[in-house]
């Protein structure tokens, strides 16, 4: 038995229970691209929950205090904002694990359908969970806003791995020179 069993062994009795979120996902790509508003947004208010949710919580965490919290979608020319969660302390240190927060949807989104597989594919718990796991890997992406606080803070990352890499290495090479000397 490999340690990846667990995760594919429900697909492998109940494969037809991907069609569920193929079909949510499928669903909701339709009414965005037809631009048919309050259906999209109706479809697709759990995943924005849950987005704004890990955003939130991992804001929250961080210390990086949450000051608004907002679900209600907005049309600004042809730009859609489903959400938004607004901080007062986005710091560099915080700005990319908040900025990528909501890929933490996707291994529950696995979970919710690995759940889904013990289910007949027909029933109705099987859809449900379905359309759950396809709001989480829906709403993992995260949004160009997110993307854009999150890469100054990933630049600042590297840059400080770079500065530690540079010192270890001064440090370890400069000693063992001194020491050979």
């Amino acid at each position: 038995m490999s340690a990846l069993e667990p995760l594919y062994a429900p697909f492998a009795t109940s494969p037809a229970v991907l069609l569920w979120p193929a079909l949510f996902l499928l669903l909701s790509r339709q009414l965005r691209r037809r631009a048919w508003f309050w259906p999209y947004v109706t479809l697709s208010l759990p995943g924005t929950v849950l987005h704004e949710l890990c955003h939130f919580m991992v804001g929250w965490l961080l210390r990086a205090r949450p000051s608004r919290f907002s679900v209600w979608p907005r049309r600004n020319g042809r730009q859609l904002t489903l959400g938004q969660v607004g901080f007062t302390r986005l710091t560099w240190w915080n700005a990319l694990p908040i900025g990528i927060a909501p890929l933490l949807l996707l291994p529950l989104g696995w979970g919710l359908l690995a759940l889904a597989a013990h289910w007949p594919w027909l029933s109705p718990a099987a859809a449900v969970l379905g359309f759950l796991a396809a709001q989480c890997w829906d709403g993992c992406l995260p949004s160009s806003t997110d993307l854009s606080h999150a890469g100054r803070s990933a630049l600042a990352y590297g840059v400080l791995a770079c500065a530690l890499f540079g010192a270890y290495a001064l440090l370890h090479y400069g000693l063992r020179a001194l020491a050979g000397q």
